[in-house]
């Protein structure tokens, strides 16, 4: 045991430290260096009196622990440091200058590293050249994330993280295809004026939308989206505008329309009637929009003839004739409620079946981690006792950090992969009730209801000589219409087994 000039043991802390910036990921974790030097102050029997240890970057001033610390040693509890490497203590000027004012006036008499000792009299001037390597380290990487993020928006790409409606791949951002078509929904939907912030957030949530958490996007978030001129393919970095590469989502021309609406310079104004189907019908011949006007207290539908070039606008169609097209347009959903129920009990027997067989290859990774856990023990054991080199250790050590990080990511996979497959056969059941009684919710809804109701279901629909030509609904209701015979089990089933949505 160390003793200092009073023939007293030398009393040490341990302090561990881990950054939270990316770029530092691959120093230690804090709980290997404090079993570390746990293992080395039982092999050389140092005396451990407290443990201070944080996650936060030490580039500028203001650690709450590293403070601590400081007026731990300074009242007399502790005389020696343990830590992995000096810059752990310090990467900026201030708190470079406390140890070193420490360490030369003998409160600190020594400071042991994992590969060197610091002791007053000898090594202030190598303290001080590493304390400042890590200070200037911080200071060009700095510089150096700039100019990496600048070089990359030169080239068009965006240098961060997707936002939504995107998702990174080979460091570019490419479409999120589902997520994509929410943002061009909500912006095509408030480019046309008569909706509020609020209104459109709940659209979209009662259409799908979801964060990555399942949760609802508020209104601050989609302002953020209608005001991103990266949807447009021009991307901004503070002040600066830069072309991207990548694939556009919206036309700039619909950009602007939102941000006239969002600045309320917008002609469009609110509409001051409400009709229940406007907006949900085409028309077959000619494509534009079905609108609504009110003649002797009855409501009529008809095509806009925004083309200058359609006949179809000639014929109204009262509103009561709209409900029932659109009402045996959901006919085409119909499905039994217990033929529901046995393809989600035939999906669940195959879930449990994979889960078993999951949980086999999870335990023989676990078993392959802990042997990784043994290994890394034994070979720090060796270290300490000198009986393996220092050169030997890191490479060795690096290998098993290398397995151990790979086994840990393929557990944490297959843990993802089991929810996921659980959550999305419950989705799957609430998607086909939801068609199983969507005529009756719709027939049944009220007004405003009914609205809302058709936009969950319908994806588009044409109308011409005052009938149904065409109807297609949402990405998982369009599935269960294309089917012919949903009575017919052996082929919900195969159909089930093949199917993108199935679990």
């Amino acid at each position: 045991m160390m003793k200092n000039q009073s023939n007293k043991p030398m009393r040490y802390i341990i302090y561990a430290r881990k950054s939270s910036e990316s770029s530092e990921r691959q120093v230690q974790s804090i709980d290997d260096q404090i079993n570390f030097f746990k293992k080395l102050a039982k092999e050389k029997d140092l005396d451990i009196v407290e443990i201070f240890s944080e996650s936060k970057s030490a580039k500028a001033p203001g650690r709450p622990v590293f403070n601590k610390m400081i007026d731990f040693i300074q009242t007399g509890n502790a005389q020696g440091v343990l830590c992995w490497k000096l810059d752990r203590l310090a990467r900026n000027p201030v708190d470079e200058g406390i140890i070193k004012w420490m360490l030369q006036n003998k409160i600190i008499k020594q400071i042991k590293t994992f590969d060197r000792d610091f002791n007053p009299e000898d090594n202030v001037v190598l303290a001080s050249i590493e304390f400042g390597m890590a200070n200037q380290y911080i200071r060009d990487l700095s510089k150096n994330v700039k100019r990496g993020i600048k070089s990359k928006l030169e080239k068009g790409i965006w240098p961060s993280g997707a936002p939504v409606g995107y998702r990174n791949k080979n460091k570019k951002i490419v479409l999120d295809k589902v997520k994509a078509k929410y943002i061009k929904k909500a912006f095509v939907l408030y480019s046309k004026g008569g909706h509020s912030l609020k209104e459109l957030t709940d659209i979209l949530f009662e259409e799908g939308f979801r964060s990555k958490g399942g949760g609802r996007y508020y209104k601050s978030s989609i302002y953020k989206i209608l005001t991103n001129t990266l949807y447009y393919g021009l991307m901004k970095n503070r002040d600066n505008y830069y072309q991207g590469i990548h694939e556009p989502i919206i036309s700039e021309e619909i950009f602007d329309k939102v941000q006239l609406v969002l600045q309320g310079k917008s002609q469009t104004r609110r509409k001051k009637h409400f009709f229940t189907y406007r907006g949900l019908l085409h028309c077959e011949k000619c494509g534009c929009l079905l609108t609504a006007t009110t003649k002797k207290g009855y409501v009529y539908y008809y095509c806009t003839n925004g083309k200058g070039n359609c006949e179809e606008h000639k014929k109204y169609l009262r509103e009561e004739l709209v409900e029932k097209i659109l009402g045996n347009s959901l006919n085409k959903l119909k499905l039994k409620p217990e033929m529901v129920e046995i393809l989600y009990q035939s999906a669940k027997e195959k879930l449990n079946s994979k889960r078993d067989y999951k949980k086999d290859i999870v335990k023989t990774l676990s078993n392959q981690l802990k042997q990784v856990t043994t290994k890394q023990e034994r070979l720090l054991e060796g270290y300490c006792s000198e009986v393996i080199s220092k050169e030997a250790y890191k490479k060795k050590e690096q290998l098993l950090q290398k397995e151990e990080v790979e086994l840990k990511i393929k557990i944490r996979k297959i843990d993802k992969k089991t929810i996921r497959d659980d959550e999305t056969l419950e989705r799957i059941k609430k998607l086909f009730l939801r068609a199983c009684y969507a005529k009756k919710e719709f027939l049944q809804a009220q007004k405003g209801r009914k609205t809302k109701t058709l936009q969950n279901l319908l994806w588009n629909a044409t109308v011409q000589n005052r009938e149904l030509a065409t109807v297609s609904f949402e990405r998982g209701f369009q599935l269960i219409a294309n089917e012919p015979n949903k009575d017919d089990f052996e082929k919900m089933r195969r159909r089930e087994d093949s199917n993108p949505w199935s679990a």
